[in-house]
């Protein structure tokens, strides 16, 4: 069975690992980290994805948030900085 992510507005998604991965590194090319050191950091943050995606209760997208997040602060404060500025930038747009 696959996990499913509740979103904001309460609908249901697949859980999709590689979506993640891409938040990360849009984040980390902002933060001007180069392609080795972004492929480096998505092997770190890995795991926490996929313990993310495993399980049987479904997961909101806050939590995955929070969750990756904070790994980001503990490994790459600058890109967990670049991505809260892009959630802010696009909170302001709304």
């Amino acid at each position: 069975m696959t996990k499913l992510i509740i979103k904001s507005d309460g609908s249901k998604i697949p859980f999709d690992k590689a979506k993640i991965e891409r938040a990360i590194r849009r984040a980390a090319n902002d933060a001007k980290m180069n392609p080795e050191e972004i492929n480096k950091l998505i092997g770190k943050i890995s795991d926490t994805i996929t313990k993310l995606g495993s399980g049987e209760n479904d997961i909101a997208t806050k939590e995955i948030r929070e969750n990756v997040l904070a790994k980001l602060d503990e490994i790459a404060p600058a890109v967990s900085s670049e991505w809260r500025k892009f959630d802010q930038n696009k909170n302001k747009a709304v």
